[in-house]
């Protein structure tokens, strides 16, 4: 089986910002994924099949227990301070993903928010 086989569909995109880096790249753009909750296993799945499709680099998944507020975003937001990440990619699980992009966003980053 190949990674192909394993997507899901996810359906529309909701942009909810994305800064013109994430668009003007040469190559495969890297970018992070956030997840939270108890099935943050298959959310990384799912964003792994999601950024293959899109022919980007799913370098790394942060994840916490609780959307938001667990040492996941405090690495995610350090990681974001000190590489050059084209955007972070979350799914819309909860009414949290959107609070989570706007803060992921106010570090200089764009995030990208997918059907879950």
């Amino acid at each position: 089986m190949t990674i192909r086989d394993r997507v899901i569909p996810v359906g529309r995109t909701l942009r909810v910002h994305v800064l013109p880096s994430a668009i003007k790249n040469i190559g495969k753009p890297r970018v992070y994924g956030y997840v939270w909750g108890p099935a943050h296993d298959d959310n990384q799945d799912l964003l792994t099949c999601w950024t293959f499709e899109q022919g980007w680099m799913l370098s790394k998944v942060f994840h916490d227990d609780h959307p938001g507020f667990g040492p996941g975003m405090a690495a995610l937001l350090e990681a974001l301070r000190t590489t050059e990440v084209r955007a972070v990619v979350v799914p819309i699980r909860d009414r949290y993903a959107q609070a989570i992009a706007r803060r992921i966003e106010s570090a200089g980053t764009s995030c990208l928010v997918i059907p879950g």
